[in-house]
């Protein structure tokens, strides 16, 4: 329960860093929501405590979990919904020293995640100590905007889908080599050309209807705000569309359609085109690639295949190895290498001009 002694700060506060292109922010009514794993929040702050005041639930059953750390600590977390729609992250603190915050979304059910959306996290605000204050956060220089599907989204990183984690795949691996901040927009069963959990739509439909084509859509109501373009963006799907039985073709043309509207969309962003890990798909994501390169060539758009290396052990759904718990969903120490190979494979192609000072040297 909020203390009498407390001030309450809107979510959306300007201090508060969240993830850009995975929250949405209600300019309005002040809160932040989503309905991504993998989503976060940064704040410095002063005062002994810090809480956060959350929405009432649309679910009765638990159907996601909330971690963080404070003052970069051990992990700490708790499952939605909780008591009173009120989670104390910290108190008892020095009020002597500023204070961090680092708070995630770890995982979230396969509820409706797009119309409603059923796993809705939306915070509405922050508490602190009355006469405290909040501190905007020091923040990596550039944005990585990922699309990609259960594997990004850590299903079965810990051998079962109750444990899964967004926090400790090969996503985050790659943000901190790039020095980004990382806006992981991962659903799980979505390809190009199929939807995913929850009623989310396929990747890329050319009519660009929130409801039909998910890159540039936060959900059924909210557009994704490309006003201010990330630096870099990673797609990695495809795993989807062949375990659902589409025509090379087909994702030949969402690939293509795709490609083309991201570079319509931000001008200036690199784009790294990846071939799932299990290489599905591989020989329609090349040749959507070369002819997007054919019509008109683009340096700043690449494509990255990693091969027998990247796909050993993930190829084969249901066939259990030693790279993943079901053949196809890497555990945590697998997906951290995976972003290990990705890491070698893309640093090479970033443009030296947006390149992080301590990547010259790699």
């Amino acid at each position: 329960m909020v203390g009498v002694n407390s001030l309450t700060i809107p979510a959306n506060d300007n201090r508060i860093y969240h993830t850009e292109y995975n929250w949405y922010a209600d300019k309005t009514l002040g809160f932040i929501e989503t309905a991504n794993p993998g989503a976060y929040i940064k704040v410095d702050f002063t005062g002994s405590s810090i809480g956060i005041s959350l929405a009432p639930p649309l679910l009765n059953t638990s159907y996601a979990t909330l971690a963080w750390s404070i003052d970069q600590g051990p992990e700490q977390n708790t499952k939605l919904p909780v008591p009173g729609n009120f989670i104390q992250l910290a108190s008892s603190l020095d009020q002597s020293r500023q204070h961090s915050l680092y708070l995630f979304v770890k995982n979230a059910i396969h509820e409706d995640r797009w119309f409603g959306p059923g796993v809705r996290i939306r915070i509405l605000n922050f508490t602190i100590d009355d006469g405290a204050t909040l501190i905007a956060p020091k923040l990596a220089p550039k944005r990585l905007l990922a699309y990609w599907d259960s594997i990004g989204e850590g299903v079965a990183v810990y051998g079962d889908i109750p444990s899964s984690d967004a926090h400790v795949t090969w996503a985050f691996s790659l943000a901190l080599v790039m020095n980004v901040e990382l806006s992981l927009v991962a659903w799980g069963s979505q390809g190009y050309t199929v939807g995913g959990t929850g009623n989310t739509p396929p990747l890329f439909n050319s009519d660009g209807q929130a409801n039909s084509s998910a890159w540039k859509w936060l959900s059924s109501k909210y557009p994704r705000s490309f006003e201010v373009c990330p630096d870099y963006f990673i797609c990695g799907h495809g795993t989807n569309d062949h375990f659902r039985n589409q025509t090379d073709q087909e994702v030949y043309a969402s690939v293509l359609g795709w490609l083309h509207e991201v570079r319509k969309t931000c001008q200036n962003s690199q784009i790294f085109l990846i071939v799932p890990f299990g290489r599905f798909k591989e020989d329609a994501i090349v040749q959507a690639y070369q002819s997007y390169q054919a019509a008109q060539p683009d340096r700043e758009t690449v494509l990255i295949q990693l091969g027998d290396r990247g796909s050993h052990g993930l190829t084969e759904l249901r066939v259990k190895t030693f790279e993943a718990v079901d053949g196809l969903h890497p555990w945590a120490w697998k997906s951290c290498q995976l972003g290990a190979l990705l890491v070698a494979e893309i640093v090479p192609h970033l443009n030296s001009n947006r390149l992080p000072l301590h990547l010259l040297e790699f």
